[in-house]
């Protein structure tokens, strides 16, 4: 292979020589395409990393190119690597264009071109035409010779781009780039693997059908082991153990075998963010997210340049890195099977998702470290299950229960490097620092590890059952808490009870069936509420997220939850039928849970509200809320006036004499419509005379603003003795209507 390989070559040795053809069957020039994230990042790191080598004595090596000569015709077919030589080509252009040198340098550049693209090619050849200009879009487009619906061109809208990213970096103080960049020591280069002769297509084609992947690995690794390399040993582990590793790390569902490189690049890409990170004083996600950007996917050609200068840093201290390798393809069947063992259901084995994933989790990446430092502390022994067991379990709360992303990963490696003590329980036990994560999640794992390493076996077996079980995910101080969300010997001795009546109560779907009917268990912990201003709730709903994080690990419902978890279900719900009043006297939760007005909401919506002198129940839709409290007046009257048959309202709830809804809306005497307002004050009265469907008032004749609703429609106010007598308010209503047909 190495006979086949030209080293070190630059973009302008070889267009000197050679005409550079784009064979017909390549993919569209993608470095240039916009979607405000990904590529555009790329693309900018990539055009500092070629202006970074013509500003510095540093060498950018752009990587490996696959390709076919044909010394007769004098012909380099590109088989891969045309992203970066097309982008390297517009930057040798456009620095000549620039500095107005470029007739000098145009017959040579001229021999790049993107074979059968008719606008690709077109839009080559104007570039050699536009004129000096302080902006080159703006020089291109307007130049007569160009035509708009080049645009359409992927590959041509793709060179704009990049010739925009281009200008907006050139050095404007620096000049003189043309003696740097068109010269024999220009510090930008890359290495061709020499194709057989007319074999280009074929060879590419039948590459991508085996999956062998045309990148810059090889390369990579050949200036890894120049740089690290500590005899053949350090040399043998890359094209044997480690790449047998790899090798069963690529193998798919199927059982078929893809290209060991990626799985290669992808692990190494992310230990180097991950060293970097910790060594990092920029919390910013942005430092070095280039490297997990890299990570390469299906796409062949679509990984990004990263000059091998950047990835130094991370392996100063190379043994660890060759330690830690060798440690993981020793233990990896041992690792997975605890991570198996341990892991909640909805989870992925994070090893597999580091490598095989282009886009793991945080949470992966910090598992990855914390197996790092574990590997470190045991210096790198065979693994002690038991011990990685307890290790395994910690992180995996700590993770699951905390918010981990590019701002934050740093710190959390830095807090998990921190730690002097394989045994995670005996380090927590003593009170060591454990920062970054979740604070609430910390405290638990620590008062769970001195119950373990005081209580022994029996309570670890305990825990790690209840961690796993239904929707708890490692959480489960409420099982140990007291009502002061406190951790003592006596809230220990309670854990027996709670952990029964958690199991009998919830399941991996949420609330049991049983005490889903009825609400039953949100009711009974609404019952315990003595005060509105502790009912602290969003939408209380019979969800397992809204449990797990709205109600059980809620440190203001600690007391509800503890009450909750100790007794037995409330279940004496009263029947609001037996005494109308009762109703009235409903102003506490406590209260109004008991009766059976919430028979008849949706199972799975609603909370309580207080607001001035009413409760509000409320359901998904707002449309839908019953109002109750000492305003009781409606509910009496109405429910009065449909069993006598004078009324019609679709907004009564089934076997209750309460209403859904802000405003009732009835048919009065199979005729009139009738509203009655929900929010009566100085100004606005409490029933109307409506017209078209509810929506509009019935307004009066001379209509002027600022007068009273009552005299502005025909409206009344609700009397006390209404509700003792509803004739009352029939009366009310035939004089309401009689004034009307008068008008």
């Amino acid at each position: 292979m190495d006979n086949n390989i030209k080293s070190n070559t630059s973009f302008w040795s070889e267009i000197s020589e050679y005409k550079i053809q784009v064979p017909y069957y390549q993919r569209d020039y993608a470095q240039g395409r916009v979607d405000n994230g990904r590529i555009d990042n790329i693309r900018k790191v990539f055009v500092e990393e070629l202006y970074g080598a013509l500003k510095e004595p540093k060498n950018c090596h752009l990587g490996l190119v696959f390709g076919s000569y044909d010394e007769n015709e004098k012909v380099f077919i590109a088989v891969d690597g045309q992203q970066r030589l097309t982008t390297v080509f517009l930057l040798y252009w456009y620095v000549a264009w620039r500095e107005n040198k470029l007739d000098g340098y145009k017959e040579k550049l001229k021999k790049f071109t993107w074979d059968t693209r008719s606008f690709s090619s077109q839009f080559v050849e104007l570039l050699f035409k536009i004129q000096s200009s302080s902006n080159v879009i703006d020089a291109i487009k307007t130049n007569s010779n160009y035509f708009s619906v080049w645009e359409s061109d992927p590959t041509v809208k793709g060179m704009l781009t990049m010739l925009e990213e281009i200008e907006k970096q050139y050095p404007k103080d620096e000049g003189g780039l043309c003696q740097k960049i068109f010269s024999e020591d220009c510090n930008i280069r890359y290495d061709i693997l020499k194709l057989e002769k007319n074999s280009d297509g074929k060879t590419y084609l039948k590459m991508n059908s085996r999956g062998r992947s045309l990148t810059t690995f090889e390369l990579f690794k050949s200036k890894f082991i120049d740089k690290y390399g500590h005899g053949p040993s350090f040399a043998n582990n890359f094209d044997d153990k480690w790449l047998n590793f790899m090798l069963k790390m690529s193998k798919d569902d199927k059982g078929d075998f893809a290209d060991p490189d990626i799985s290669y690049m992808n692990f190494i890409n992310e230990y180097t963010y991950m060293i970097l990170s910790l060594h990092s004083n920029d919390d910013s996600d942005k430092e070095y997210k280039h490297f997990i950007d890299a990570k390469m996917k299906d796409n062949l050609t679509d990984v990004p340049f990263i000059s091998f200068e950047k990835y130094k840093p991370a392996f100063e201290n190379i043994n660890c890195f060759v330690k830690f390798f060798d440690w993981i393809c020793d233990n990896y069947e041992t690792i997975k099977s605890i991570d198996e063992e341990l892991r909640f259901p909805d989870s992925k084995f994070f090893a597999d998702e580091i490598i095989k994933s282009s886009n793991p989790h945080f949470s992966h990446r910090t598992k990855l470290f914390s197996l790092y430092k574990y590997a470190e502390l045991t210096e790198y022994a065979p693994i002690d299950k038991e011990l990685y067991k307890r290790w395994n379990r910690v992180f995996r709360n700590l993770v699951a229960n905390s918010q981990i992303d590019g701002n934050n990963f740093g710190k959390i490696c830095k807090t998990i490097n921190q730690i002097a003590n394989a045994d995670i329980y005996l380090y927590l036990a003593n009170g060591e620092e454990l920062s970054h994560f979740d604070n609430n999640q910390i405290a638990e794992e620590i008062s769970k590890a001195k119950q373990i390493v005081n209580g022994g076996d029996e309570w670890e077996s305990k825990i790690i059952e209840a961690e796993k079980y239904a929707f708890f995910k490692g959480a489960i101080r409420f099982l140990f808490q007291n009502a002061e969300g406190k951790v003592t010997k006596d809230s220990w001795e309670l854990f027996d009870n709670k952990w029964v009546n958690a199991k009998e109560y919830f399941n991996g779907d949420g609330v049991c069936q049983k005490y889903v009917e009825r609400c039953v268990l949100l009711r009974t912990l609404i019952s315990y509420f003595s005060k509105w201003e502790n009912f602290i709730a969003p939408f209380y709903v019979n969800s397992k997220e809204n449990w797990r994080d709205y109600i059980l690990l809620n440190k203001d419902l600690n007391a509800q939850v503890n009450r909750l978890l100790s007794n037995n279900i409330m279940c004496d719900f009263k029947n609001f039928e037996s005494d109308i009043d009762d109703a009235r006297m409903c102003k506490t939760q406590d209260q109004l849970v008991k009766t059976n007005i919430l028979d008849n909401l949706d199972k799975d919506w609603y909370y309580l509200e207080k607001d001035y002198v009413r409760l509000h129940v409320y359901r998904k839709n707002h449309g839908n809320d019953i109002y109750l409290g000492d305003s009781m007046h409606e509910n009496r009257i109405l429910a009065s006036l449909i069993e006598e048959k004078r009324i019609k309202c679709n907004q009564r709830i089934k076997n209750t004499n309460f209403f859904r809804g802000e405003n009732i809306n009835f048919l009065y005497d199979n005729n009139h419509q009738i509203q009655w307002f929900a929010n009566p004050n100085e100004k606005e009265l409490d029933v109307y005379l409506m017209e078209n469907d509810w929506v509009d008032y019935k307004k009066r004749p001379n209509y002027e603003e600022g007068k009273l609703d009552k005299d502005n429609h025909y409206c009344f106010r609700v009397t006390e003795d209404m509700e003792s007598d509803p004739s009352k308010f029939t009366d009310a209503l035939d004089e309401l209507i009689k004034q009307s047909q008068k008008s």
